[in-house]
C-alpha cells in the first residue's frame, strides 16, 4: 500500500511539474513575442508584429520585383526591406495615433462591405483567392489592408478637407483625358465549343430548327470551361478581343443568329450576338462628379502624403534589435534544451529577431 502511495505522489508531482512546465514555457513564449522591439513616440511595437510585417514586406518584393532573398544579390536586398518595413509600421502608428486623436475609426461591417465590393467583381470566389495569393495574401491579411486603406483614406479626407477642385480644372481634365471617356462598340456574345466537326454541325442544326436553346447546348455540349456553365454567355467584348477567324464571323451576325460552326485549332466554335452597344464618348455632365472625386482625391493624397512623412520626419523611433532581452534570452535556452533532448539530428537556427 505504501508504494502505491508513493508512486500516486510521484506521478502527481510529475502531472504538477509538467503543467507547470508548460505554462512556464507559454508565457515565456508570450512575452518574447510582445516585447517591444521598436518604440514610435513611445508607442511600442512587438516583436511579432514586425516580424509579421517584416515577412509581408518580404513577399512583396518577391512578387512584384521577383526577388530570391536566399540568394546573394537578394541578402544585400534585405536590409533595405527592414528599414522600409520599420518606415511602414512608424507610418501607421502615427496614421492610428492621428485617427485616435480625432475621433475616427473603422468598422468591421464596413471592411466586411468593402471585401464583398471587390470579390463582386471576381466570377467566383475560387478565383479571388487565387487573385490573392498571386500577391501572398490571404482572405485575413487583405482584410487587415483593406481596414488600413479605409483608415487611410477617411484621415487623408479629413487632413485634407480644405481642398477644393474649381469648374474649370475639372473641365481641362476632361478634355486633356477625352479618352479615357471614349467607349468602343461592344457585342455581347455566347459561344459554343465542340472538338468534334459532326458533333458541331449536328448542334447546329439542333438550333437553327429550334429543337434546342442556346443556353441549354452550350451547358449540356460545351467544351468551354469559362462560358459553359453561363449557358455560353461570354459577356460583351470589342474589336480584336476574339480570335480573329470567329471576330470575322461573329461580329457580322445579325442578333440572335447562331453561326455555322468555325473551324479553329481549339475545335468548332458555334456563335451568337444578343446585343449590340454603339460606340459613344460619355457627355462631360455625366463625367463631372467622377473627375471631381479623382482630382479631390489626388490633391487631398498629396496634403495627406506630406503630412505623413513631416509626421514620420519628426517622430522618435527606437530599435532594440539585440535579441539580449530577458525574454528572448529565456526562449533561445528553452530551443537549445528541446533541440539538445529532442531534435540532435535536425537542429534548426535559433530565432532572432530581425531576420
Amino acid at each position: 500500500m505504501k508504494g502505491n502511495s508513493v508512486l500516486k505522489i510521484v506521478f502527481l508531482v510529475f502531472i504538477v511539474l509538467f503543467v507547470l512546465g508548460g505554462a512556464f514555457v507559454t508565457f515565456v513564449y508570450h512575452q518574447m513575442k510582445n516585447y517591444p522591439v521598436i518604440k514610435v513616440n513611445n508607442i511600442p511595437i512587438s516583436r511579432q508584429e514586425y516580424k509579421d510585417r517584416l515577412n509581408f514586406m518580404k513577399t512583396q518584393y518577391a512578387i512584384l520585383y521577383n526577388i530570391d532573398f536566399t540568394t546573394t544579390d537578394g541578402q544585400k536586398l534585405l536590409g533595405k526591406v527592414k528599414e522600409e518595413t520599420i518606415k511602414d509600421l512608424a507610418r501607421w502608428k502615427i496614421l492610428q495615433e492621428e485617427a485616435k486623436k480625432r475621433g475616427i475609426s473603422v468598422y468591421n461591417q464596413e471592411v466586411e462591405q468593402r471585401l464583398k465590393e471587390i470579390e463582386k467583381e471576381f466570377p467566383n470566389t475560387l478565383q479571388f483567392e487565387m487573385a490573392l495569393a498571386q500577391y501572398g495574401l490571404d482572405r485575413n491579411t487583405f482584410k487587415e489592408e483593406l481596414k488600413k486603406n479605409l483608415l487611410y483614406r477617411k484621415l487623408m479626407n479629413e487632413i485634407g478637407k480644405d481642398e477644393k477642385v474649381s469648374e474649370d480644372e475639372i473641365k481641362k481634365y476632361y478634355n486633356e483625358n477625352i479618352k479615357l471617356f471614349e467607349h468602343p462598340k461592344e457585342y455581347k456574345v455566347h459561344l459554343i465549343l465542340v472538338k468534334d466537326e459532326k458533333k458541331a454541325n449536328q448542334i447546329y442544326n439542333d438550333l437553327v430548327n429550334n429543337k434546342i436553346t442556346f443556353t441549354e447546348a452550350a451547358k449540356k455540349y460545351s467544351e468551354d470551361t469559362t462560358t459553359k456553365d453561363k449557358g455560353g454567355e461570354l459577356g460583351f467584348v470589342t474589336e480584336g478581343t476574339l480570335p480573329e477567324e470567329i471576330e470575322k464571323v461573329t461580329k457580322k451576325l445579325p442578333i440572335n443568329q447562331v453561326s455555322k460552326p468555325i473551324k479553329t485549332q481549339d475545335g468548332y466554335y458555334i456563335t451568337k450576338i444578343s446585343e449590340i452597344r454603339e460606340a459613344y464618348t460619355t457627355p462631360y455632365f455625366q463625367a463631372k462628379a467622377e473627375i471631381e472625386e479623382k482630382l479631390l482625391t489626388d490633391k487631398r493624397g498629396k496634403v495627406i502624403n506630406k503630412w505623413l512623412e513631416d509626421q514620420l520626419n519628426k517622430a522618435k523611433i527606437g530599435k532594440d534589435f539585440s535579441d539580449k532581452d530577458l525574454w528572448m534570452v529565456i526562449w533561445r535556452k528553452l530551443i537549445e534544451i528541446q533541440q539538445f533532448f529532442y531534435r540532435k539530428e535536425a537542429k534548426t537556427p535559433l530565432p532572432k529577431t530581425d531576420e
